[in-house]
């Protein structure tokens, strides 16, 4: 036998592991009715649809499971998956629903039947869960419900309920005769490609085909915009005889914070890409991330990566701010890493012992949209 060169060249392979991927932000869950469970479909489990005909052959075009859905698999842009969740009538709150899927799965887009939109207990309790599982949750209102909201006067309506509260990741979309019409909405967010330049959008002026215009009066649209509902209704936009035919307009969320549906939406995903990226640097190294300066510089690296990611897909800006450290007005590209590698070598004994790094401090100013665009005309 030959002399095994290995015994010359000894090599070690050290594979690094996979580490995890970033959240995948267009699923979305619809809770079907009990009552209107195909045989086969025992409560508290999934399915998963591809497609409206899929769904077609467990729910009747008759069910409200068939309505919701056609809302999101309807039209553009087209969304490739829907997971429909056995609901178990006998549960009392829709907490422990709600709780009982988020043990089996993850998923971003909360939908609802008709008969939990209506009942109000039942969509705080949701907007709480939402808030707390970070977890998106279009709140669609139809008839009476619509109405309220839609009545200046009224300060009991669901809306002015959710905006007091300032729930973050609850958004409102009103429609007189379609109780599904804010789905619709929530597919162009489904859609977005966050690893693409440009690619972040708002909801606003957002077309939904298969949703019918509004054409409301002065007083509705004023109840609906003002700061105490926040609001969104799909309408009929209109200049001197010429009119768009159906527009999303006012799509706020109702955040204490005084956020747009699209603010919360890119922050979720922003955390999430960050969350992955300081992760990964610890999880997929083959020795040690060490507790010293080069160590502090690959998790600053990786922040400084996912930041740079963010300005190219728009929802990080340029802009000029205070800075609240020294008072100093300064220009910023999008965002602000203020931790140095070396900080480490000031680290705690206590935190030296439990292994943790500097707290990275990271400041990120969104890129926002232009809703609106005001024009002052001097004529000489």
């Amino acid at each position: 036998m030959a002399y095994d060169v290995s015994q010359i060249i000894p090599i070690n392979t050290y594979i690094s592991a996979a580490g995890i991927s970033s959240a995948n932000f267009s699923l979305a869950t619809l809770f079907a009715k009990t009552s209107e469970l195909p045989v086969g479909f025992t409560v508290d489990t999934k399915r998963t649809y591809s497609s409206l005909k899929a769904l077609s052959a467990d729910f009747a075009d008759t069910t409200e499971t068939y309505k919701a859905a056609q809302k999101w698999f309807a039209s553009t842009p087209a969304v490739y998956s829907l997971i429909v969740w056995a609901t178990n009538g006998t549960d009392a709150t829709i907490t422990a629903t709600l709780n009982k899927a988020r043990n089996i799965f993850w998923w971003y887009w909360s939908f609802f039947t008709k008969d939990v939109y209506a009942d109000a207990a039942k969509v705080e309790l949701i907007s709480a869960w939402a808030d707390a599982n970070d977890s998106a949750f279009m709140n669609c209102q139809t008839g009476t419900a619509c109405a309220d909201i839609r009545d200046e006067n009224e300060t009991t309506d669901i809306a002015t309920v959710l905006t007091g509260a300032g729930y973050r990741h609850t958004f409102t979309a009103t429609h007189a005769t379609d109780p599904y019409a804010g789905i619709a909405l929530c597919k162009h967010f489904a859609r977005v490609d966050y690893s693409v330049a440009n690619s972040t959008i708002t909801g606003e002026f957002k077309k939904s085909p298969g949703v019918a215009a509004e054409d409301l009066t002065d007083s509705e649209y004023a109840a609906m915009t003002a700061d105490t509902k926040k609001a969104m209704f799909y309408t009929v936009t209109e200049l001197q005889g010429s009119t768009d035919q159906g527009r999303w307009i006012n799509t706020w969320s109702h955040s204490t914070y005084g956020e747009w549906m699209d603010d919360v939406v890119n922050l979720d995903v922003f955390v999430n890409a960050l969350k992955v990226a300081l992760y990964n640097v610890l999880a997929k190294s083959t020795t040690k991330v060490p507790q010293t300066p080069v160590g502090q510089a690959l998790l600053i690296g990786a922040a400084r990566h996912v930041c740079e990611t963010y300005i190219s897909n728009g929802y990080l800006g340029p802009r000029n701010y205070t800075d609240p450290d020294d008072g100093i007005d300064k220009y910023t590209v999008g965002y602000e890493i203020l931790t140095k590698p070396e900080e480490i070598l000031d680290l705690s004994d206590s935190d030296r012992t439990a292994r943790k790094a500097v707290t990275l401090r990271v400041r990120v100013f969104r890129a926002g949209a232009i809703h609106e665009a005001p024009v002052d005309v001097t004529v000489y």
